[in-house]
């Protein structure tokens, strides 16, 4: 599954390869509790098997950075996992590179229960594309915000291709089910250290019910993202939806927010690329 890639139309719209069809979800989940190391990274998209991303080392230096920020929020009432195979629709499991789980949610009925564990659904997840397109990084808001769940966030990272000039562009996307459209990013961040290619700017901007205010960051009127702790890249994680449906609600002493710094990001990405 080699992929070439530079940061144009393709960074927004390629598809993930269907390795199989048909395939009932018990029979995935099957396959997934059982599998053999495999080489690219799948989900379950309407009963098909669909190849999305690589495990490369870009992928894997985010996914450990964001995994350790999150890890120091609250250690001991805040669950932060890695994969994770979470049913989303009847015919769809998607398996996050990163979740959030208090410790103390509420255990819902079996037959409502995250995947076979019987365990919550996580409060937050989230997607980092390397390889894996934008547009197919929007598109899972739909599951992880569909009436079977109640998982409360979704952040979705899309890293681009380093350019000719050894530039790159990067973008967070915060999505919300507290919001009136929550399938609709609430903030889209440019964070890299090029500005966003016009082909992801125009399909952001395409997005229905969009505010073209909510696309901020490099390239967008703010600063450059050139340092850790900058006010402008600091993106707040809100505590009420980490602990969703708690019965002993936020703990106490706990801040309205968390933050991750969006510079970590980019710091993590740019230490891996090729020379």
């Amino acid at each position: 599954m080699a992929i070439q890639q530079q940061d144009r139309t393709e960074e927004v719209y390629r598809r993930g390869i269907v390795v199989a069809s048909n395939v009932p979800r018990e029979t995935y989940l099957e396959f997934c509790d059982g599998e053999p190391k495999v080489s690219v990274k799948y989900r379950l998209i309407d009963g098909k098997v669909v190849a999305h991303d690589l495990p490369l080392d870009p992928h894997s230096r985010v996914q450990g950075v964001l995994t350790g920020e999150m890890y120091t929020w609250n250690r001991r009432e805040l669950w932060v996992m890695g994969e994770t195979d979470i049913t989303v629709n009847t015919r769809d499991v998607y398996r996050p590179d990163v979740c959030i789980r208090p410790s103390q949610r509420r255990q819902p009925p079996q037959r409502q229960a995250a995947n076979p564990s019987g365990n919550p659904y996580p409060t937050m997840v989230i997607e980092i594309g390397n390889t894996e397109s934008l547009n197919s990084l929007h598109e899972l808001a739909t599951g992880y915000f569909s009436p079977r769940t109640n998982i409360q966030m979704y952040l979705a990272i899309k890293l681009f291709p380093r350019r000719r000039d050894r530039t790159f562009a990067l973008l967070a996307l915060f999505y919300r089910r507290d919001q009136p459209n929550p399938t609709v990013p609430c903030i889209a961040k440019s964070f890299g250290t090029a500005t966003l290619h016009i082909s992801t700017t125009r399909f952001l901007l395409n997005i229905p019910n969009f505010p073209a205010n909510s696309l901020t960051g490099v390239g967008r009127g703010q600063v450059a993202c050139d340092g850790p702790n900058l006010a402008d890249y600091q993106l707040a994680i809100p505590t009420n939806l980490l602990f969703n449906d708690v019965p002993t609600a936020v703990p106490n002493g706990t801040p309205n927010n968390f933050f991750i710094d969006l510079w970590d990001i980019q710091s993590a990405y740019s230490g891996v690329l090729r020379p």
